[in-house]
């Protein structure tokens, strides 16, 4: 998967912010996401922003905007179609999640934007779970400013290093 950003390298910068930009929201917008190499392309962000190639503070501005918006779509699908996805994920997985959300709300949405495989779960658990949007809106920018900025932060060192 890896093999897919290489490309980039020697991009222009807005092809790059463009593409990743795309990965970044496709991940938690779309279902079968999870299999987006996010993580490499924030590393890669964080590391064409040390050579001067992006902008550190553009790449962080984009990372999050396209984070948010993947969560944003994701929490709507939830709210639309939550019992069908339900289906899709197992019920009593599905149950559990949403046990978990209803009872610690804006943590759970951090904390799932953090850990891969329930990035993508999480929005729409939420939507389904009824969270209120302005609560889980403000969980969904704070997720996506510690992850994304943490994860641009160590693309941006391990440049510094090589």
């Amino acid at each position: 998967m890896d093999s897919l950003l290489r490309p980039l390298l020697d991009a222009p910068p807005a092809v790059v912010y463009l593409v990743c930009a795309l990965v970044i929201a496709a991940e938690t917008a779309l279902l079968p996401g999870i299999v987006l190499p996010t993580l490499s392309t924030l590393l890669l962000m964080g590391f064409l922003a040390e050579r001067g190639t992006l902008d550190f503070g553009l790449a962080l501005t984009v990372a999050v905007a396209s984070a948010v918006l993947g969560d944003q779509l994701a929490y709507l699908e939830g709210r639309r179609w939550g019992p069908r996805l339900a289906r899709r994920v197992g019920r009593e997985r599905w149950d559990r999640a949403e046990s978990v959300i209803s009872r610690y709300g804006v943590p759970a949405v951090i904390a799932g934007r953090c850990l891969v495989g329930l990035r993508t779960l999480v929005p729409r658990v939420a939507g389904s779970a009824a969270m209120p949007y302005r609560r889980f809106a403000a969980g969904s920018v704070a997720a996506a400013v510690l992850w994304a900025g943490a994860e641009l932060l160590v693309g941006h060192t391990t440049a510094l290093v090589l």
